[in-house]
């Protein structure tokens, strides 16, 4: 199954939905980023699942609880592949928390 394109990253809160970043998959590279961090990772497929190992890197307040001098954070994404959606879950073991996920294609890479 092929994921390469660009993808909106949104994660479940409190009130819905909401956008989180734009993630950018290629050739097993996850790149991602929106206006107060970015992320680089790799994924994995195996069938309909995707696997992603990731490290993001935060530069304001909003996006890291230790503010935009913290060390950047490790997380892992698991997820279902189905057509032009990927939900999944979302493991941060530095927060100490799961949170549900999905992406949606936007567009394929030129």
């Amino acid at each position: 199954m092929n994921v390469d394109g660009v993808w909106k990253i949104e994660i479940l809160g409190p009130y819905g939905w909401e956008a989180v970043s734009t993630a950018f998959l290629e050739k097993g590279r996850y790149l991602a980023a929106s206006q107060d961090h970015y992320t680089i990772g790799r994924y994995e497929i195996s069938g309909d699942n995707i696997k992603v190992e990731a490290v993001m890197h935060a530069h304001s307040e909003s996006q890291h609880p230790e503010g935009s001098g913290a060390a950047p954070r490790k997380f892992g994404c698991e997820g279902q592949i189905s057509g032009a959606r990927i939900s999944g879950q979302i493991d941060d073991s530095a927060a100490q928390q799961t949170m549900t996920a999905r992406g949606t294609r936007l567009s394929d890479l030129p």
